[in-house]
């Protein structure tokens, strides 16, 4: 990374477990990370976030799904890339600088797909 700010990721999932290995990935690998159980929650919590650097999204969520949470996100924060994550979501027209994962995935997965998306990874991401 060219600077001290370490990059700020918003990861939403519903399963609780599942949020927190995840956060946990991106945490140890040297990211920032807020969470959020929820499309409308993950909605609160951009208001507190000043620059966001990666959606990371389950697509089957309760209430709002995470295609539309993208949408809305990316009308806020039109430059933030998008992953998006499903077991056994169909695929619909990706929004630019997103990209699909199919679960189960690895932390490595999740870092390519991130740096591809021109994210600017912590050097622990890399390893």
């Amino acid at each position: 990374m060219t600077s001290d700010r370490r990059p700020l990721v918003l990861v939403v999932e519903d399963e609780a477990l599942l949020r927190e290995m995840v956060a946990f990935e991106f945490e140890t690998s040297g990211f920032q990370v807020v969470d959020a159980g929820s499309a409308e929650e993950a909605l609160l919590r951009l208001n507190d976030i000043s620059v966001l650097d990666l959606l990371f999204t389950d697509i089957r969520l309760p209430g709002m799904d995470g295609w539309s949470l993208a949408s809305k996100v990316r009308a806020l924060r039109p430059d933030a890339p998008v992953i998006y994550a499903s077991g056994n979501a169909e695929r619909q027209e990706l929004l630019p600088r997103s990209e699909f994962i199919q679960k189960p995935y690895r932390a490595e997965e999740i870092f390519a797909v991130a740096a591809g998306l021109g994210v600017d990874l912590p050097s622990a991401a890399m390893e």
